[in-house]
């Protein structure tokens, strides 16, 4: 006999999808104001799908196989919202520790500052000086940020211990942990080379001595490629270089990062591949189905849409800059975008529940990353693992093939296509795709060739 908690999946259903854009207002909220947040619990009207019985009844109940996709999808957005709920000590903590003016800016106007206006101050600065001064703030405050991480991993593992899964990354990203280390640390090791030979060329160019973790993110904003970038970045502007892929969809995008530099239309392109993905799926499928838990599918249209910037037809044209202006600016876009995928393995590996932030692995990263090792006050704290970070890594992986499938069946100038917008957003019916984890390696190692290509 069905338990009665799960067998009305429907019901279920609607109850995921409502608890999960209650957890996601209240993040939002969190963000912006810890304090008055705080007493809310976002999960108390649908506490029934973010509980152990819920996970376990579905794990028990047997169905017919039109339903067993639907079960299997719901089991692990309530495995999502189950770790939600037990960590939301840990959410609070993180907010208040990083809204504490804890670390302090040097400088002419010395000051106290959060660890989150660090890390605003970062791309902000307008000297590589001026960006040290801000890392050294933040280095004042991540110790505290790194305890709240430290225990936050700690609750994650013992929240998949009781619920029966080895490892925290299993039920988000759909694969097990050593194969996603494997893929990262392989995606480090490929474009190791071309990581060194980048920093030799851009801070001799730059008459810098080697550069240095500053100079290095400062460099990363690339603010040098400004030509056809309009002087703010808001969603028309999106949606005008976009052409038809946003028609008829309730698109609903985050706030923009601000036009600091070309790197900022790379990130806002990303979320709106993101927000463009979760609001593409048909009407009538389940949520459960529809949307995945670390959103992989969404995190990989945005890595689609970011790697355009690196592109130097898709500059020429949604720019109108010309070819030799284009490719100049496709090359410096695409450093930035060798950093980040460097970074974003790196995130990985230092944020591993099971183990995380190991001091040998954080001092053996810093150098691998910028050329010279990082503060040590950062281990723990950064570079940041978000809670969804093994999905974006094998999003990340995925994109490759997508790029080259959408420029095989539509040319290069695919984006201009109505038909290329057309199919994807016909893809984009199901989200549980089968990870295809003998791949991960091959593809990652795709990916190292192509960024040779694009800074050869």
């Amino acid at each position: 006999m069905a338990d009665s908690r799960v067998e009305d999946l429907a019901s279920v259903d609607r109850d995921v999808a409502r608890g999960w854009a209650a957890l996601s207002r209240w993040r939002v909220a969190m963000a912006n104001d810890p304090g008055a947040h705080e007493d809310q619990d976002p999960l108390e009207a649908v506490r029934r799908v973010a509980g152990k019985a819920t996970w376990d009844a579905l794990g028990q109940l047997e169905t017919t196989a039109a339903d067993a996709a639907l079960r299997d999808a719901l089991r692990r957005w309530v495995y999502l919202l189950v770790q939600a709920r037990i960590g939301r000590p840990d959410e609070l903590a993180w907010a208040r520790a990083a809204s504490q003016a804890s670390g302090r800016l040097a400088g002419e106007q010395a000051r106290p500052v959060s660890w989150r206006e660090a890390w605003r101050g970062v791309p902000a600065a307008r000297t590589a000086g001026e960006t040290s001064l801000w890392l050294d703030a933040a280095a004042g405050a991540a110790p505290e940020v790194a305890a709240v991480n430290h225990r936050s991993a700690e609750r994650r593992v013992e929240v998949a211990r009781r619920l029966g899964v080895s490892h925290p990354w299993e039920a988000i990203a759909g694969t097990n942990p050593e194969t996603l280390r494997r893929a990262a640390r392989r995606l480090l090791d490929a474009t190791e080379d071309l990581a060194e030979a980048v920093r030799r060329e851009r801070y001799r160019a730059g008459g810098g001595a080697g550069g240095g973790v500053a100079e290095v993110l400062h460099t990363a904003v690339a603010r040098e490629a400004a030509d056809g970038w309009p002087a703010k970045l808001g969603r028309r502007w999106l949606e005008e270089v976009m052409g038809s892929a946003a028609i008829g969809l309730p698109l609903v995008l985050p706030p923009l990062p601000l036009a600091l530099g070309a790197s900022s239309f790379a990130r806002a392109l990303y979320a709106f591949g993101f927000s463009w993905r979760l609001a593409s799926p048909p009407a009538g499928v389940p949520f459960a189905l529809a949307h995945e838990p670390g959103s992989r599918a969404a995190h990989r249209m945005g890595f689609l849409l970011a790697r355009l910037t690196a592109d130097a037809t898709w500059q020429a044209r949604a720019l109108g800059v010309g070819r030799r202006t284009a490719s100049a600016q496709a090359r410096v876009l695409a450093g930035t975008a060798l950093l980040e995928v460097r970074l974003l393995a790196s995130r990985l590996l230092l944020g591993d529940d099971a183990a995380p932030a190991p001091r040998d692995l954080f001092d053996e990263l810093g150098p691998r990353l910028f050329g010279v090792p990082l503060d040590g006050r950062l281990r723990g704290a950064w570079p940041p693992a978000r809670d969804d970070e093994a999905a974006r890594f094998v999003a990340l992986a995925e994109s490759h093939l997508l790029s080259e499938a959408m420029r095989d069946s539509f040319d290069v100038d695919w984006f201009s296509n109505p038909r290329a917008w057309a199919t994807l957003r016909a893809s984009a019916g199901s989200a549980h795709q089968a990870v295809d984890a003998s791949s991960l390696v091959s593809q990652v190692e795709m990916i190292a060739r192509a960024l040779e290509g694009a800074l050869g």
